[in-house]
């Protein structure tokens, strides 16, 4: 025996050169632990075997299943291969039909994913050890009889690797000279034989010639699986040899840290080794794999290793996975264009599918799910086509046939959607599942072959997806119950499984797990996660197959510990691998926020290390300085000498103060003071060196209607997002579960003004009520309008709705009853409904401002009652709560400019009634919530206060003062400002910008209106 690395390959130099007996051709076969164990060795060994020659002939390194493979396969025939989706199907099958105690869970997918996990294990035992098994615990006599019917239901059609072993065991012993043929066979580094491999090899030797070089990690627990294995053999083993140790220690904060101080640490190692001899063994795959290939990717170094993504995890296959999904939830509009999104799709015409133009019209039209597609998509269409025939505009008619051609085309592509996955619903046989899967697949993909503007990775998933699709024709024959849900199981657990190589090896630094020590070679070795609790790992039982399970075969099923035991070798051989052997901890996680300890298998590196042989693992900082340690991400950072890559370096750079020619440096350090200070900048929402391009509604030539500048007197900021650019905040139709306030307003407000309209000529005269017929005419209008809406998709779920819509018809024959005894009182008598200014053809409301210019207004007031005595009273009619509007009054007739629209509404009665001299007043008529009036008669005041008002908003508009005003109360229950607080998780950092900002002169004239600063001019 020797020890891993370097020394085990000098081994294997010296007995194959003693193979080969002075004849380079004589044939040598090296039975390897694993793929990069049989790269290292023969690129090792092409380098000559110190017999003065150079190059390497003859020499074929496999494992010892390939072997076997070469001996048995054709022997086989016509047995195929048991693929993962056969044994899969196999268990399925026999749960299907004798479920036992599984009954509940035999249709879980974790269910048989458990079950072929313990089959695996399962298949190396003798009928005793499947006996005791079955006798060990509740659930063993039921997963030995399934396992037994999985066997003899694979036996006569299908071989695994057990049988191919089994297989040229007897070829071996029957026929001596096949084995002579490979020649001397090297058993090269051991791990854990199976009984099956332990009998073929030791076949082997019986027929020819069999060597063996067996590493040993220095540790009797360890080695004793490998020890086992040459039992098994039959081969004599030698004393353990001295257990190896890191020649490095680093500890960091925590697992991300960890990552960037060892790749700080590579950047380093290159400049004196190469990258093929160096390596980066990570503890735990998650975070490690991904952390590392981000990181040394950020660096600009090429790596190599097992991928981190799966191939289930690309686009192409996430894609037809999803897709199988939607079947069965009726396809779900988010669903689907979530799987549209993932790659590029087509249409049954061939032509490319536009994503977000589809995603935004179905939003629009309400869809959901379901018959939504038809339905709503119809109804969008129908009302589309009205509006068109009703334009004149040839923009708006444009823009109209697109959005009904494009429904249309969605229309089509959903109902033939649909009714495909309906058709792949009602299929039962593996075969036709597997034909339909790929003609979905082909149809809104393509080929394999046509996906060549696709990455790589992703081609790669396509082929992938492909060949098991294809594969799972042949499951029928198995017996295994047939549908949509097994055909998505089993794709997922086969693409899960597929972890295709980044690069290859030798080009560029390897990343790898720990196991990939065992073979290699390398100048300089880096090992992340040496932590306790992350390796070795906690300790899990399977409840299919625990501890007394296992015990009670003897030794033949592999223990816990004794797995643990195998992580243990795999980092002693990590350290026996290179010269140079780095090793690092966390200690602490910001995910699960806990702290390590170093590792127990850590222990001696830090005890030699430090010099103390009593160290113990909680008194590891007392070994502090002979480590290398980082403080945190930002210490390590800013005190590192090598950063590992350009952000790193900029970000040391600025931290530092060093004055850097870099643009992006220079723009951070100005957004960030200009942030900090107490001057309003562009950084805060000026915008005066643009302002020649924003709108100026002081020329009198644009309308503007009274809520936009409400809009702006609430928070500028939002202003400028949702107007002046026009973005809004997304409302999903699968989201609304009840009817919106606007909605609601917009139901009553339509119901009431088609009422009217209705009975224009037999209108209630002055405090006359409204008659029994008005009351029932205006019950079926609402019940028409909340059609409508509903058929828009804008009333949320229906059981819901139905109650809302009881509420609205009480709530509007209530505001009939208020108005009868209002107008009883006011002796009033109601002239129009929905009174249009400034649109729908009507003159716009043009308001002189104290500086001379004009603003034109437009908009819409729900009603308008003229008194006996020739009073004009505008109502604007209010579903909500009245909280916002208290303190309104003749006084206070614009609330800081967030309430413009009485004074206009009075302004547009007299206009559009042709009466400028009449008294007028506006009011607000909550009738839900709150019940009420806030009235405010248009005097001279009201409007010399109304004109000032506007001037100082259009005035803020033109010259481009855009900052955030958050509100004052935090968001709790909901967000109040979705542009102050975009991602939902609070707005305060905002808010202290406001009241810092609030202060500079630019500002004073709108902060007075909207919030005035106290009176010694500090912060409010």
């Amino acid at each position: 025996m020797t020890t891993y690395g370097r020394a085990a390959l000098e081994e294997l130099r010296d007995v194959v050169r003693e193979a080969k007996n002075g004849d380079p051709l004589a044939a040598v076969t090296v039975l390897v632990p694993n793929n990069i164990a049989g790269i290292v060795a023969r690129r090792f060994l092409a380098q000559g075997l110190g017999d003065g020659h150079s190059g390497v002939a003859a020499l074929f390194p496999t494992t010892v299943v390939r072997l076997a493979e070469r001996f048995a396969a054709p022997h086989l025939h016509p047995r195929r291969p048991a693929t993962a989706a056969v044994v899969a199907a196999s268990w399925r099958a026999a749960l299907s039909k004798t479920p036992g105690v599984f009954e509940a869970v035999a249709e879980h997918p974790a269910t048989v994913e458990a079950l072929v996990r313990a089959g695996r294990e399962l298949r190396d035992l003798d009928d005793t050890a499947l006996d005791a098994v079955a006798a060990a615990t509740s659930l063993g006599p039921d997963l030995v009889r399934l396992y037994r019917d999985v066997r003899a239901a694979l036996e006569t059609a299908w071989y695994d690797e057990a049988d191919l072993l089994h297989a040229a065991t007897r070829i071996a012993g029957e026929h001596p000279e096949r084995v002579l043929e490979v020649g001397t066979v090297v058993l090269y580094l051991p791990q854990q034989l199976t009984q099956a491999e332990a009998t073929f090899t030791k076949a082997v030797a019986a027929a020819g010639s069999l060597e063996v070089v067996a590493g040993n990690a220095g540790s009797d627990k360890a080695d004793a699986a490998v020890l086992r294995s040459l039992e098994r053999v039959g081969i004599p083993y030698q004393a353990t040899v001295q257990q190896p140790t890191a020649t490095r220690v680093l500890t960091a904060s925590d697992a991300d840290d960890e990552v960037r101080c060892v790749v700080r640490e590579v950047v380093t190692a290159l400049k004196m080794t190469k990258a093929h001899r160096v390596s980066v063994l990570y503890a735990k795959q998650n975070p490690y794999a991904r952390l590392l290939h981000e990181h040394l990717g950020a660096a600009g170094i090429t790596v190599n290793g097992p991928g981190t993504r799966p191939v289930h995890e690309r686009a192409v296959a996430r894609a037809v996975l999803e897709l199988l999904d939607l079947a069965t939830n009726e396809v779900p509009r988010g669903d689907l264009f979530r799987v549209l999104a993932a790659v590029p799709m087509r249409t049954a015409k061939g032509q490319r599918i536009p994503v977000s133009r589809w995603e935004r019209l179905s939003r629009a039209a309400g869809v959901v799910q379901g018959d939504d597609w038809d339905i709503r998509l119809r109804h969008y269409a129908d009302a589309h086509r009205d509006e068109l025939a009703a334009t004149t505009s040839d923009g708006r008619r444009e823009k109209l046939s697109a959005d009904i051609e494009n429904a249309e085309q969605l229309r089509a592509f959903a109902a033939n959607l649909r009714a495909e996955l309906h058709r792949g619903a009602r299929l039962l046989s593996w075969a036709e599942l597997s034909d339909w899967t790929l003609g979905l697949l082909h149809s809104l993909i393509g080929e394999a072959e046509e996906l060549t503007r696709l990455p790589a990775e992703e081609q790669y998933a396509a082929s992938a997806l492909e060949q098991s699709v294809r594969a799972l024709s042949t499951l029928d024959a198995l017996g295994a119950p047939a549908g949509l849900r097994p055909l998505r199981e089993t794709l997922a657990s086969q693409l899960e499984g597929a972890l295709p190589r980044v690069g290859r090896f030798g080009d560029g630094v390897l990343v790898a797990p720990m196991s990939s020590a065992i073979g290699l070679d390398a100048d300089v070795v880096f090992i992340l996660g040496l932590a306790e609790g992350v390796y070795p790992a906690r300790l899990r039982e399977d409840p299919l197959l625990p501890e007394r399970a296992r015990e009670a075969t003897g030794g033949q099923l592999l223990g816990y510990r004794e797995r643990i035991d195998a992580a243990h070798r795999h980092l002693l051989a990590a350290f026996a691998t290179a010269p140079v052997v780095v090793a690092s901890f966390p200690r602490g996680d910001l995910r699960t926020k806990s702290r390590h300890l170093p590792s127990r298998w850590l222990l001696p590196t830090l005890r030699t290390l430090s010099g103390n042989d009593e160290l113990s693992a909680t008194g590891w900082e007392s070994a502090a300085a002979h480590l290398t340690t980082s403080p945190s991400f930002a210490g390590s950072l800013t005190t590192t000498e090598q950063p590992a890559c350009e952000q790193e370096w900029r970000t040391q750079a600025a931290h530092g103060g060093v004055e850097l020619d870099d643009a992006v440096v220079t723009a951070a350090q100005e957004l960030t003071a200009a942030r900090d200070g107490e001057q309003f900048t562009r950084f805060d929402g000026d915008l005066a060196a643009v302002a020649e391009g924003l709108p100026d509604f002081a020329a009198g030539e644009r309308a503007v209607s009274p809520t936009a500048l409400e809009r702006y007197a609430g928070c500028p900021h939002s202003y400028f997002i949702e107007r002046v650019l026009g973005v809004q905040p997304i409302e999903q139709p699968e989201d609304v579960l009840t009817v919106s306030p606007a909605d609601i307003g917009t139901l009553m407000h339509e119901a009431f003004d088609r009422l009217v309209t209705e009975f224009a000529a037999d209108l209630p005269g002055f405090g006359e009520p409204w008659t029994d017929d008005q009351r029932r005419r205006l019950g079926e209008i609402a019940d028409a309008v909340a059609m409508e809406l509903a058929a828009d998709g804008r009333t949320g779920h229906p059981r819901l709705w139905q109650q809302q819509l009881v509420r609205i018809q009480a709530d509007l024959q209530a505001m009939l009853a208020a108005d009868d005894i209002w107008r009883a009182e006011q002796r009033a008598r109601v002239v129009a409904s929905e009174l249009a200014f400034g649109m729908s053809g009507a003159e716009p409301v043009s308001i002189s401002l104290p500086d001379g210019g004009s603003v034109l207004m437009r908009g819409s007031a729900d009603k308008v009652d003229e008194t006996v005595d020739g009073r004009l009273v505008v109502t604007d009619i209010k579903s909500g709560k009245a909280d916002s509007f208290k303190g309104l009054s003749a006084d206070n007739p614009v609330l800081g400019g967030t309430k413009l629209q009485l004074p206009v509404y009075a302004h547009a009665a007299r206009q559009v009634l042709d009466q400028p001299d009449a008294e007028v007043e506006a009011a607000y008529w909550f009738v839900r919530r709150d019940k009420g009036r806030i009235a405010v008669p248009l005097t001279p005041a009201v409007e010399q206060r109304y004109a000032e008002t506007l001037q100082v908003l259009v005035t803020g508009v033109r010259t481009g003062l855009f900052p955030a005003r958050p509100p004052e109360k935090d968001d709790v229950m909901y967000v109040q400002c979705a542009f102050c607080n975009p991602d939902g998780i609070g707005h305060g950092n905002a808010r202290t910008r406001w009241l810092t900002k609030k202060s500079d002169p630019r500002l004073a004239e709108l902060v007075a209106l909207i919030e005035p600063l106290p009176a010694d001019g500090g912060n409010a």
